[in-house]
């Protein structure tokens, strides 16, 4: 049996809350352990890839600054719900890195090929 890795999916938009940095420390550390995780951002979770992000009124670092981190840390599989993208009517060069468009029905097969799956 071939061992599955994780799959992290955001949902959430950038600022609220902390559970989007949550989600970025849990992802490196499971980089750092050579798990090899996805990511997938859907539903208001794809604001956190559109930049430049200006969050210094909140006190706050740019979350868009810290996600382009990614690569350097061999996070390659960052994925973006293609629903999600059309419902908010953006495109992919509106985000801040190199993505791949995944549909409703890679979606169900992301499901069952990665574990854990775990949804901030």
């Amino acid at each position: 049996m071939t061992a599955m890795s994780p799959l992290f999916i955001q949902h959430r938009a950038p600022y609220h809350g902390h559970l989007a940095l949550e989600m970025l420390d849990a992802l490196l550390v499971s980089a750092a352990f050579g798990q090899q995780p996805t990511v997938l951002f859907q539903g208001d979770g794809l604001w956190q890839l559109v930049g430049p992000q200006e969050p210094s009124g909140l006190g706050v670092k740019s979350l868009a600054a810290q996600l382009e981190a990614l690569p350097l840390y061999d996070v390659e599989r960052i994925l973006v719900d293609e629903d999600s993208l059309t419902e908010r009517g953006l495109c992919t060069e509106q985000l801040s890195l190199p993505v791949r468009v995944v549909s409703r029905r890679e979606l169900r097969q992301l499901l069952m090929t990665h574990f854990p799956v775990l949804r901030f």
